[in-house]
């Protein structure tokens, strides 16, 4: 999915009650994207760029672990889960990609 569609999902679960504010703060960060270019965010709503999620996550979850981060690493499982749990749900389709 779009860093845009993500974004919507992750609101939508928010305002659903499904997520915290707290939770939402890591699916946020997977949305966050800087241009190498410019050095400035790229607007995620002309960005059509499909990214897989839950693959950041498990990556994240690998680079945690690797800092010993236990912390970061623990919510980012908690955060694959949640996508593995809620995927085909997601608004414009598929929560991987």
């Amino acid at each position: 999915m779009t860093r845009q569609e993500m974004t919507d999902w992750m609101n939508e679960q928010i305002r659903t009650g499904r997520m915290s504010l707290d939770e939402s703060a890591l699916f946020m960060g997977m949305t966050m994207k800087i241009s190498v270019e410019t050095g400035q965010p790229v607007d995620m709503a002309t960005d059509t760029t499909r990214i897989n999620f839950i693959e950041k996550a498990r990556l994240g979850i690998e680079g945690a672990r690797s800092f010993n981060d236990q912390k970061l690493a623990e919510g980012l499982q908690r955060a694959m889960d949640k996508m593995h749990r809620n995927q085909g749900q997601a608004i414009g389709g598929d929560a991987r990609s």
